[in-house]
């Protein structure tokens, strides 16, 4: 109870009490190595790189004290508390120097030495004295927010000598305890503020609003529109062109200059107050004649006029009155330059000097010589060459010879000197494939050439042996091993229509002669020369009338004659002739059965023979003359041996020799076939 009649007297009283102070001064300043506290939970603080801050406690039963350690920055400040009541920790990153102690009463300590550089997680001690202080008695164990609104919200606000972070708003709560405090804002173009806040209600936030008073007006400069783009300088710095409205201008007496080309400048003297508006509207005056510029037989010339690009070959124009400088550049080529001086409203004619080509020497040699050296495009002679009246600065050099690689380079060309550049051109066959059809496909060294739209397709190869290989769909491979070099002509190919490919497939459709007449239709194909062929056989001719009587009935005899009906199938081997030929030795296998047809009917049925077949071994070849890339005409000739026969097949054979010869003898099948 009494605690709280002391504080509240203090709180009466304080803002009446003032004793003045004389000096204050640093007594001493030591490391404390047997502290931890700037070391341990809860009381070590990091800094914004994460780091420990160094901790230094500053003894004094002072407050109102503002700090500052340069750029390095105080992180926090703890004023005196019930838990240090006669020191302020000050944390503060590694590496601080010096410090900066202010007081509103004691005054101000600059830049004190502190003998060294604090280090991480250290704690020191510094111990503040004075001749004479006044006494401001704080309640440590109570405290308030303070809530501060601030204009310009990017103001720098610092209270108790701690700098305090504002929104983007201009605002922050702060925790504070019971009793005075002193804050200073500051922004720039706005004039400071200092001044106390009384912390002292224990139930109700307190706020604080600092609106700065602008140490700034508005500068407005209105002109007609021909005018828009002149340069405004204010004190000899430029602020900007017009037209220029609500410019911001610190207060006080300026000097105001407007410039634009060709008209003089104009200048005023303003004097601008906090928040006032100041509007001028200048006159301008003519300040220039028309010119013309000539360079005489030179149209490439660029003519500058005082670092300005102006014209190529000639220039008219206005200049403004004074003096000039002209200069007429141009690329290897020594400047030209002329001064002069343009009266007010007095035309002016200037012819120009052109400017005067500087040359350097280029020599270029060739193994073998005689090549053509072209120079930036334009042909310059044959190897050897020294070419003396070459511009200086970089060319671009290519060497040409029939029959060799061209080749480039570049040279930088200086001023009487010469550049040497030499060249070994490599052997090259620069001819044309030109195959026909055009869309057949090229390879050389067995690599696949591409080429452009007309087939065509030029060699571009170092001299020496290329095996070259054409082809298409349809038609026979060309193929030759040649020497390609500069003396090689254009190599026309000529591709003959392939009507014999090496893998194909065929129907057929023909007659068999000799032994077994009748109509056939096969299919077959060859893959890689080998061949393999099936037919089927239907006999069209019959044998002669065989008569057949019942030994155990009293009959007339009767008549049957037979029908031959088979297959076969062959295996061969084919070889080409010529472009359209193909012979293939084949062996097979024959297949023959016989259907027999009753010719004198007696009532009595047919012969008595059952299943009559034979299987034979056939030897022939096979001959096909290609009319066309998909059709062809064959003939097969070939002799059969029977191996195997049934007895009835063996009864008739011995009773008809047409018969015999469906499975032993010779036979030909000639046919019409179609390619796959």
């Amino acid at each position: 109870m009494l605690r709280a009649i002391i504080c509240a007297i203090i709180f009466l009283v304080a803002p009446i009490i003032h004793i003045s102070a004389q000096k204050m001064n640093v007594e001493s300043f030591r490391p404390d190595d047997k502290d931890i506290t700037a070391n341990t939970a809860p009381t070590l603080r990091m800094d914004k790189n994460g780091e420990k801050c160094a901790l230094i406690k500053i003894q004094t039963t002072e407050r109102q004290f503002m700090f500052d350690v340069g750029s390095l920055g105080i992180e926090y400040m703890e004023e005196q508390n019930a838990s240090h009541p006669a020191e302020i920790w000050l944390y503060v990153p590694h590496g601080v120097k010096t410090i900066t102690i202010q007081h509103p009463v004691l005054g101000v300590i600059n830049d004190y030495d502190l003998g060294r550089s604090v280090k991480k997680g250290k704690t020191y001690v510094m111990k503040l004295t004075s001749d004479q202080v006044s006494t401001l008695v704080v309640d440590y164990d109570n405290e308030q927010f303070l809530n501060v609104a601030i204009t310009p919200p990017y103001a720098t606000f610092i209270i108790n000598g701690m700098k305090q972070q504002l929104s983007p708003k201009g605002t922050c709560e702060i925790p504070l305890s019971f009793g005075t405090h002193t804050y200073r804002v500051t922004a720039k173009d706005y004039h400071p503020a200092e001044s106390q806040v009384i912390i002292n209600d224990k139930n109700n936030k307190q706020f604080l609003k600092i609106d700065l008073k602008q140490a700034f007006g508005y500068l407005t400069v209105e002109a007609r529109p021909e005018f828009n783009g002149a340069d405004v300088f204010i004190d000899g710095e430029r602020a900007g062109t017009l037209p220029m409205k609500d410019f911001p201008v610190a207060s006080g007496n300026h000097k105001v200059r407007i410039h634009k080309q060709l008209y003089a400048d104009y200048t005023r003297d303003i004097a601008v107050t906090d928040s006032a508006w100041v509007s001028i509207t200048p006159a301008f005056s003519a300040n220039y004649a028309e010119a013309e510029l000539t360079v005489p037989a030179d149209k490439g010339a660029q003519i500058f006029v005082d670092g300005a690009l102006l014209g190529t070959g000639s220039w008219k124009g206005r200049l403004e009155a004074g003096h000039h400088k002209a200069e007429v550049r141009k690329d290897s080529h020594r400047t030209a330059v002329a001064e002069f001086d343009v009266e007010k409203d007095r035309k002016l004619t200037l012819t120009l000097e052109r400017p005067q080509p500087i040359y350097g020497t280029l020599k270029v040699v060739t193994a073998p010589p005689g090549a053509t050296v072209i120079v930036d495009g334009r042909e310059a002679g044959l190897t050897p060459l020294t070419d003396d009246r070459l511009l200086i600065g970089q060319h671009s050099v290519e060497v040409v010879k029939k029959g060799h690689r061209n080749e480039k380079s570049s040279v930088i060309i200086s001023e009487n000197r010469t550049s040497d550049l030499s060249f070994s051109l490599t052997d090259i066959c620069t001819a044309s494939i030109i195959p026909s059809p055009s869309y057949a496909n090229i390879f050389i060294n067995d690599e696949w050439m591409n080429r452009n739209t007309s087939g065509a397709l030029k060699l571009d190869k170092v001299a020496g042996e290329y095996k070259i290989k054409v082809t298409a769909r349809g038609y026979t491979p060309w193929s030759r091993t040649m020497r390609l070099d500069g003396n090689t002509k254009d190599i026309n190919v000529t591709l003959h229509r392939d009507y014999v490919r090496r893998n194909e497939l065929y129907i057929n459709a023909g007659f068999n002669l000799l032994c077994c007449q009748g109509v056939s239709f096969g299919v077959g194909g060859y893959y890689h020369k080998f061949n393999l062929e099936g037919n089927f056989l239907l006999g069209l001719s019959k044998s002669e009338t065989i008569y057949w009587t019942d030994q155990n009935a009293d009959t007339y005899p009767y008549g049957v004659s037979y029908k031959p009906m088979g297959g076969m199938v062959k295996l061969g081997y084919g070889f080409r002739i010529g472009n359209r030929i193909r012979l293939t030795p084949q062996v097979g296998c024959q297949i023959v059965s016989l259907s027999e047809k009753e010719e004198e009917y007696s009532g009595y049925g047919y012969s008595p023979v059952s299943s009559p077949m034979a299987v034979s071994a056939t030897f022939g070849a096979r001959l096909s003359v290609s009319l066309s890339p998909s059709l062809a005409l064959s003939a097969s000739p070939q002799y059969a041996v029977g191996v195997i026969k049934s007895d009835g097949y063996k009864a008739l054979a011995d009773l008809s020799s047409k018969i015999k010869g469906y499975s032993d003898g010779f036979g030909c099948n000639i046919c019409l076939n179609l390619y796959f």
